[in-house]
């Protein structure tokens, strides 16, 4: 009897345990930086609650600003980690830095004006 109620207390207890477990992830991937006319623009990916980028001089590391490209609206009523949205990938198209997140939506930011738009996937066009 002493026994099954053991084996009963610990499968229970990895079973809140797991669960809890499963809620959680694991921190962002490293997104490669890119290098555009003497500027490194990189994804510091230290907030799931916003996408933001940098500029910094390739040459002194300086950093020249900063800029929000988009927010994540968190629902109070689920793990906030899980909502969390950040940066994959960054790729240089002209004047304009083009922004993917991991929820595989794209943003271009304008290199001269810091304007940022959302791509809109079902024509391709910024909106």
């Amino acid at each position: 009897m002493k026994r099954s109620l053991a084996i009963a207390l610990c499968l229970g207890l990895t079973a809140v345990a797991g669960s809890h477990a499963w809620a959680k992830r694991l921190g962002p991937k490293p997104v490669t930086p890119v290098v555009h006319d003497g500027v490194k623009y990189l994804a510091p990916n230290n907030n799931g609650r916003e996408g933001r980028l940098e500029a910094r001089k390739v040459d002194t590391g300086e950093k020249l600003w900063d800029a929000v490209i988009y927010a994540v609206k968190i629902d109070p009523n689920l793990e906030e980690d899980v909502q969390w949205v950040f940066i994959t990938a960054l790729e240089i198209n002209g004047d304009k830095i083009h922004v993917t997140n991991g929820k595989n939506e794209e943003y271009t930011l304008d290199l001269k004006t810091r304007k940022v738009e959302k791509v809109d996937k079902s024509s391709g066009k910024e909106k």
